[in-house]
């Protein structure tokens, strides 16, 4: 096998788009926008009581730190979303290809993979 990457000229591409999908918040915010609002814009409090009931377990609390300082900075730094902290209001913009890309990821990574199992993006 090469030791050379496959398409080097990509390769930053993909490990930003690795990067940004890596953690389960940020694959929710995506999925929510691409599947559960007709809307662009929403408000902060709505995001989080979507995400709330989508990740059981996590804590209201914890996860509106999370999505303040980690999250949303690291979604609005690679052009996916703005977020206005005055206003609590995020919008998104996101990917031509992200829900295909999540729905992809979620196969690879679910018991039923290489199966097109589909359900809950992970």
């Amino acid at each position: 096998m090469s030791s050379q990457s496959c398409y080097p000229d990509k390769a930053p591409q993909v490990s930003q788009l690795l990067d940004v999908l890596s953690h389960t918040v940020r694959r929710e915010i995506v999925h929510f926008f691409e599947n559960y609002t007709d809307s662009q814009t929403v408000s902060f409090d709505k995001l989080v009581s979507h995400i709330g009931r989508r990740i059981p377990g996590m804590r209201k609390g914890e996860l509106e730190v999370g999505l303040v300082h980690t999250h949303l900075p690291k979604l609005a730094h690679t052009g996916w979303l703005d977020y206005d902290r005055r206003t609590d209001e995020i919008r998104y913009h996101g990917h031509d290809n992200a829900e295909a890309w999540l729905r992809d990821l979620h196969v690879v990574f679910s018991d039923g993979a290489g199966r097109g199992s589909g359900g809950t993006v992970q």
